[in-house]
């Protein structure tokens, strides 16, 4: 997954309610236009990591409910993955959700 991508991709997103284990995010409708938002789905690929429970889509309301298993994803590390504004922190935060992903 291109983490650099996502780094400029999370800029069309917002953390509206965030418990551990679920995540809701309001999206700008610039992201659905965004052909690179595109490329990181296509590159997800259609199976979740295990440690994704469920998510819900909602184009109307903008928004993206994820569920996960907070065993696994640290609750505090994914709200700050999601809204630093630090490029070093999102770099180290990002490695270590890249090694989940691909462990």
């Amino acid at each position: 997954m291109d983490f650099q991508m996502l780094m400029e991709l999370r800029h069309h997103l917002t953390v509206k309610h965030h418990v551990p284990g679920r995540i809701r995010l309001q999206f700008a409708m610039k992201l659905l236009a965004d052909p690179r938002a595109q490329k990181l789905k296509d590159e997800a690929g259609d199976t979740p990591p295990s440690f994704i429970k469920n998510t819900q889509l909602n184009l109307f309301k903008r928004s993206v409910i994820i569920e996960y298993d907070p065993k696994i994803i640290e609750p505090e590390k994914l709200h700050e993955v999601l809204t630093t504004t630090d490029q070093t922190r999102f770099e180290e935060l990002a490695a270590e959700f890249e090694a989940l992903v691909t462990a």
